[in-house]
């Protein structure tokens, strides 16, 4: 079935994932039913997120749905913060 969502990137939920994503953070991720993966992300889209886990060579497809919570394993403060609220300029 096509979609034609976008992926909103004015919420902030998906600036971090983003961010996360160019610092090639390791991740902690939940899954529903309690599954724990580790890894780092490679891409987000409106369905799927793609995960690298730690010694694998290709990357697992979950689904936005089944995730719980994502975390940074590094305890670094300063990678940690938030992106901006503020909306993006429109274009001029």
């Amino acid at each position: 079935m096509a979609h034609d969502r976008e992926l909103d990137t004015s919420l902030p939920g998906v600036r971090l994932l983003q961010q996360w994503i160019r610092q090639r953070r390791q991740l902690q991720i939940l899954l529903a039913g309690g599954r724990e993966l580790q890894g780092r992300l490679l891409w987000q889209d409106t369905e799927f997120l793609a995960l690298l886990s730690t010694g694998r060579d290709r990357p697992d497809l979950l689904g936005r749905s089944r995730v719980e919570l994502i975390s940074p394993i590094e305890a670094d403060p300063l990678a940690a913060t938030m992106p901006s609220p503020r909306l993006p300029l429109p274009p001029i």
